[in-house]
């Protein structure tokens, strides 16, 4: 038997936001035991990749680990790979950060290990045909993708390497092959065994692995199955015996000639690209896909990455937020306000699958914050400006003031979509809404080996105390937004009811227009009461004062008959129980310091918002902010208008 050549790539990261225990945890469990167990075996040769975050904090707090890597890059064993630092998509951000992303890990790995890398790693896989180019005039040479990206070019041999160009610049990628990726370090060591004698007697000669760290300790059920109980032992043991060579992809890329040349189309893992479809796309999918061949998956795949902006109207609107940072920072010459730029751009929030990602508040909170603290370095004029925001063909109004900025968007009910307080350096309304996932609906379920299961073959079932918070919002958790109820409604009623009754002024367009410093919104609808219906305008203004926000509630009854209602004014903060301190007629912030007041109301509701998500472990029950709902009784003769008002403002 000819000797087969295993390629070997590892990638760690944490994201930011992420608790500084997690560091610790992956370092200690993961990431350190791995190296200091392989580098007893210099046969072992391999890429490795760290995130800049992770980089950081080694730095800082686990320097010996560098020492340890430094020492792995100086005998060969150990060839680094580059990428975003930060751990950007970088198909979705600028080009321009695009490419001082893949320049700062340069800079970090040549001052730290003396090396410039060749090869990188694409954060999660998400390839586009234009990083091509971008990547070869950044100096790179070659990347690591999934086996799907070349299934579905057409591609059935994934046991080298192929060549790729974009506007006529070459540049190399591997196929990671899938059973590998399921297999290390999950199954027996007999049945990695036998797929490398698979390969062989297929007639080829190189077997190629690239995945995340965190399965080496840190996924649940490993660190006593890798170290404990001795799978990664046995395993470079059995690498010592088989007939193998074991090389960096830089020198195999010397040594071999490609395969062919490919264009691969967008794409990303094959579990990623169905986390991003809708529940039941993503059922039929997974459906379909077991009632076809294997050759027919050139001609199957599931969504784009891009799709996780439509699927999450947050993650969008995090990524418009991203981008017109960018823009702002770019005018300038502070390197503060870049970095700050380039790390809320790292995408953990961005997204969800089986990781908690965009679900997870703190993860959510840290890129705002990143960004907000980007705009507090650098100038800006007070006012009101309108443009196409979320880039959807139709203007947003976006105020920037010393204490607040915020976005308004008069096609989703005249809500506002983010109040940015500049003083806390916070986003206040950052409310995650409820939907319906894959998990909600379908156990997800898998085929584990001999030994143990990957992260996605692992069987999760909703747990029965997760039951009584499988509720759904019929509507994007903005806030200023409003709800016309009859007069009669309890409080216990409207709880129950006010994330299905959406009523006629949520999610409806609202006319927009500017005056001096006043945005106008409003809208008239015919209004069902337990009366009969009324013709209704509601006109809402708002304007910006001395380290405030005034709301305007004008109320028309434009009917021939009086009109009875309740009037509630809903706002979605994301903050926590402990954060927020309801009084009678306002609500107070961070101790006070900040405070929602609407001095004539009749009634304040709170309600927690809380999501079921599923993550790396199991199922979440996760408070992702409190839903505050002032409340007015109204009556209007007809013809009659009613004023009330709320004020956002700073302690003085």
């Amino acid at each position: 038997m000819s000797r087969l050549t295993f390629l070997f790539a590892v990638h760690n990261h944490q994201p930011l936001g992420n608790f500084r225990e997690v560091y610790r945890i992956a370092v200690e469990k993961a990431y350190r035991p791995f190296l200091e167990t392989v580098i007893r075996h210099p046969r072992f040769r391999f890429a490795l990749h760290f995130s800049g975050f992770l980089w950081d904090y080694l730095k800082k707090e686990n320097p010996e680990t560098i020492e340890l890597i430094r020492k792995m890059v100086q005998s060969g064993q150990v060839e680094l790979l580059g990428g975003g630092y930060y751990e950007p998509v970088l198909s979705q951000i600028p080009e321009r950060d695009r490419l001082a992303q893949l320049v700062l890990m340069d800079d970090f790995l040549r001052e730290n290990f003396g090396v410039k890398p060749e090869g990188l790693w694409l954060t999660e896989r998400v390839w586009e045909p234009h990083l091509a180019g971008l990547l070869r005039r950044a100096g790179y040479s070659y990347t690591l993708l999934d086996e799907e990206h070349f299934h579905y070019a057409g591609v059935r041999n994934i046991h080298g390497y192929y060549v790729t160009e974009d506007e006529g610049l070459t540049f190399n990628v591997f196929p990671i092959d899938k059973t590998l990726r399921y297999y290390i370090p999950f199954r027996s060591i007999e049945e990695l065994k036998a797929y490398f004698d698979k390969i062989q007697s297929a007639g080829q000669d190189t077997a190629i692995i690239g995945d995340d760290g965190e399965k080496f300790g840190l996924w649940p059920g490993t660190f006593d199955w890798v170290y404990q109980e001795g799978w990664l032992k046995r395993f470079l043991e059995f690498l010592e015996i088989y007939p193998l060579e074991m090389i960096t992809f830089s020198e195999y890329l010397k040594t071999r000639k490609a395969l062919g040349r490919v264009y691969l189309p967008p794409a990303s893992y094959e579990e990623m690209m169905e986390w991003v479809l809708p529940p039941e796309e993503q059922k039929r999918f997974i459906e379909l896909k077991r009632t076809l061949p294997p050759e027919a998956r050139r001609f199957l795949r599931g969504g784009l990455y891009r799709e996780f902006s439509l699927k999450y109207s947050e993650s969008h609107h995090l990524r418009c937020r991203q981008l017109q940072v960018s823009a702002e920072v770019s005018q300038t010459e502070s390197q503060e306000a870049r970095l700050d730029l380039y790390q809320a751009q790292c995408n953990d929030a961005y997204w969800h699958g089986v990781f908690g990602g965009l679900y997870l508040p703190h993860l959510r909170r840290a890129v705002y914050e990143k960004l907000i603290s980007a705009q507090l370095k650098i100038p800006f004029l007070s006012g009101w400006e309108a443009f196409d925001f979320d880039l959807d063909g139709e203007d947003e109004y976006h105020l920037k003031t010393p204490s607040f900025f915020v976005w308004v968007k008069p096609s989703a009910g005249g809500g506002i979509t983010e109040i940015d307080d500049r003083i806390q350096g916070i986003n206040l309304t950052d409310v995650l809404t409820r939907r319906q996932e894959f998990y909600h609906l379908y156990s997800v379920t898998g085929e584990g080996g001999s030994g143990g299961k990957s992260i996605h073959e692992l069987t999760r079932q909703l747990p029965h105390e997760a039951q009584k918070w499988l509720k759904f919002d019929r509507y994007r958790r903005l806030s200023f937004i409003e709800r016309i109820l009859p007069s009669d409604l309890t409080p216990e009623k409207y709880e129950e009811i006010y994330h299905l009754e959406t009523g006629d002024f949520i999610e409806k367009q609202f006319t927009a227009s500017l005056e001096d410093d006043t945005l106008t919104l409003q809208r008239r609808a015919a209004v069902e009461l337990p009366s009969g219906s009324r013709d209704i305008r509601l006109v809402k203004r708002l304007r910006p004062g001395q380290r405030a926000l005034l709301f305007v509630y004008e109320i028309e009854n434009l009917s021939e008959a009086a009109a009875e209602f309740i009037l509630a004014s809903e706002w979605n903060l994301g903050l926590f129980e402990n954060e927020i301190k309801l009084d009678s007629d306002r609500v107070e912030l961070f101790s006070g310091q900040t405070s929602l007041q609407a001095p004539d109301c009749s009634r304040i509701l709170a309600f927690p918002v809380k999501t079921v998500s599923q993550s790396e472990k199991d199922f979440e029950i996760i408070t992702q902010g409190m839903s505050i709902h002032f409340l007015w009784r109204i009556e209007l003769a007809p013809g009659e208008k009613e004023i009330i008002f709320l004020t956002l403002q700073k302690r003085y």
